[in-house]
């Protein structure tokens, strides 16, 4: 579940305007820190050189830190690629952006681009929560009049945000501000010379990482730089491994840390469910194709002569262990335990239904779950804390899987599954689905006289965290002056680094009227008056354009992005699949549906295509279409 965020401000001049408003809440306020503090993968690469690279620069600041970052890039040899300023309700305000060398906008060498994302913090305004007498437009309120009344004696709260107090906890970016007041470790930030940055030190960087640990969403990245750090503070330096000892103040930082990371992306888990059949039911949103019960599965895979889990259980039927009993188990015993649980998961997930043919790749997908989304408390954290030592796995787990098919035929699936996707499909959904993040903003399309809507998602590969792919789906339509319907739709799916290069190029525009203009240069819109393409890509997986009686699709094959992702047995035809699936593009929000519909119809009646691929999203229907014969042209009357 996520939380809903508000996108105050998407250029600099509103940002600053807003942080000035702010600004004026913090009467006699203090410095809190010289510099802003750097945290993330940029501070652990200062000290760890071996880390990986980064990608971003993660920052806490104050209001006038940003204040004065944002004048600074914008004086220098610098300009913003975007910006925007996020509010996070319970959560506070960010600022996040990229920026890069002016004079790379001249030519085809762009320079290289410095992604930033700036955590807000104050010691005397709250930025969790707005004033409830205030609302987010008071922000661009630009009446200068707020001296108080002839008598001195204004009791008007004018705060946008509401004010410390002393009983109301402390935000965890106040206390890493606070942690961080006497380091004297720095760094610069690039482009801007004066800008000098605080470097985080391990300890806070290793807590900051433990507290969004339990999150789907880059968990193999996470997790190996969770132990790196670990590993270089001397922390997994015994046998046994556990979670570490901290400081009392960071530890103190990081539960209030995790409680602010729940509120904007929270991952709950009933353990109280009736049995453990209901409890992988409930967190299977695309049902598990079953052939034998899962706790028939722990009996293939178990260590001794029982599986190690039923020894930990007080009542039967419930899917929770007893804390107190795991405790006691010797660790070893602990390791074994849930080894045998990630490869339950494994052989009932991806090996029975042969959604992977690779048992390495199915158990530490399964290892994952139980790190994220399967588990909590203890058991959850156990597997964490250990992830190195559970990474060997010892049994064979495709005979395993293979004696099972050939034993066990389907049983009768207890939920009726979508008529969408056959069973198959919708397991290799779900191995997807973790590693899937939304993108929630978009730089605006400026499309004189017409209405456009764009989505998309980004896909880290679950087997290399340093690889993912961009799926952006734009859709427009408008009336011409004759009114005649226009409609266009584009699918893009591509390695997210490509997007930037392709968002990057100056075209030199076709469509001398101005009439459209895409920051990221991916949709192929198509010019009424000089009939061709505008901005056409290669990238462009799937394209519709409706025009009076005419209908142009043109289709290319996603195999070669799929294989980006190495996820045993997606190809271009899934990945396509699951991109419709999840993002649901339409033209209802338009009021106004063109016809493609109809010509899909006639195809099917005429047998060109089948009637399973009725079933699908129509754009499936007629991506497959085109693709078998080049492109799809369609006339109908008006």
């Amino acid at each position: 579940m996520t939380n809903k965020s508000y996108i105050l401000a998407s250029n600099d001049n509103d940002i600053l305007h807003i942080l000035e408003v702010i600004n004026k809440d913090e009467n006699d306020r203090t410095s809190l820190i010289d510099h802003p503090v750097l945290i993330g993968s940029r501070a652990a690469k200062w000290h760890i050189p071996l880390f990986r690279d980064p990608n971003d620069w993660d920052l806490i600041a104050t209001i006038s830190q940003s204040i004065s970052f944002i004048n600074i890039v914008i004086k220098s040899n610098a300009i913003f690629k975007y910006i925007k300023l996020i509010y996070y309700p319970g959560s506070g305000l960010k600022i996040v952006g990229k920026c890069i060398e002016s004079f790379s906008f001249t030519g085809r060498n762009h320079g290289n681009p410095i992604l930033f994302n700036i955590e807000l913090v104050s010691d005397k305004v709250d930025f969790r929560k707005m004033n409830p007498n205030k609302k987010i437009d008071d922000l661009y309120d630009t009446d200068e009049d707020d001296d108080d009344d002839d008598d001195g004696n204004n009791n008007e709260d004018i705060s946008i945000f509401e004010s410390f107090e002393d009983t109301k906890p402390k935000t965890s970016s106040l206390m890493i501000l606070e942690l961080c007041h006497d380091i004297k470790d720095k760094i610069m930030f690039p482009l801007i010379s004066s800008f000098l940055c605080i470097v985080a030190p391990l300890k806070i960087l290793e807590a900051l990482k433990s507290s969004h640990i339990n999150y789907p969403s880059n968990f193999q990245k996470n997790i190996t730089d969770l132990h790196t750090l670990r590993v270089s503070l001397g922390y997994n330096i015994t046998q046994s491994f556990c979670s570490p000892q901290r400081d009392e103040p960071i530890e103190f930082m990081l539960k209030t840390r995790i409680m602010e990371t729940e509120i904007i992306q929270k991952a709950e888990v009933d353990l109280f469910m009736t049995n453990n059949e209901e409890f992988f039911d409930h967190n299977n949103e695309l049902s598990v194709q079953r052939r034998i019960p899962h706790n028939d599965i722990h009996e293939l895979v178990k260590y001794g002569e029982h599986p190690i889990y039923e020894s930990l259980k007080i009542d039967k039927s419930k899917a929770l262990i007893e804390k107190s009993l795991f405790e006691k188990i010797d660790y070893q015993t602990k390791l074994n335990c849930v080894k045998e649980e990630a490869m339950t998961i494994a052989l009932e997930r991806y090996l029975i239904p042969m959604v992977s043919k690779n048992q390495e790749t199915s158990y530490n997908l399964a290892l994952a779950r139980i790190c994220t989304t399967l588990s909590k408390g203890l058991f959850c954290q156990f597997a964490i804390d250990n992830y190195p030592k559970l990474l060997n796995l010892d049994k064979d787990l495709l005979s395993i899987a293979y004696d099972i098919i050939d034993k066990y035929p389907l049983v009768e699936q207890k939920k009726q599954l979508s008529s969408m996707f056959d069973p198959e499909t919708q397991i290799i959904f779900e191995t997807i689905k973790p590693y899937t993040k939304e993108i929630l903003s978009f730089d605006e399309i400026h499309f004189y006289d017409g209405r456009v809507n764009r989505t998309g998602i980004e896909i880290t590969s679950p087997v290399d965290r340093y690889v993912s792919i961009t799926a952006i789906v734009t859709t427009l339509y408008m009336t011409s002056e004759k009114r005649n319907n226009y409609w266009s739709a584009s699918v893009v799916i591509l390695p997210s680094d490509e997007l930037e290069a392709v968002s990057n190029i100056d075209y030199e525009s076709d469509d001398e009227s101005g009439a459209f203009d895409d920051p990221l240069n991916i949709h192929p819109y198509y010019n009424l008056d000089g009939k061709k393409y505008i901005k056409l890509t290669s990238k462009n997986v799937f394209t519709f354009n409706s025009y009076k009686d005419r209908m142009i699709i043109r289709a290319k094959s996603a195999d070669y992005v799929a294989n980006k992702l190495k996820i045993p047995d997606v190809n271009g035809d899934l990945l396509f699949k699951y991109v419709l699936c999840y993002l649901n593009p339409s033209f209802e929000s338009f009021n106004k549906i063109p016809p493609l519909g109809h010509h899909m119809d006639k195809l099917i009646a005429e047998e060109n295509i089948s009637n399973i691929a009725a079933t699908q999203h129509p754009w499936y229907s007629a991506w497959i279409y085109a693709l078998k014969n080049k492109q799809l042209k369609a006339f109908h009357r008006k």
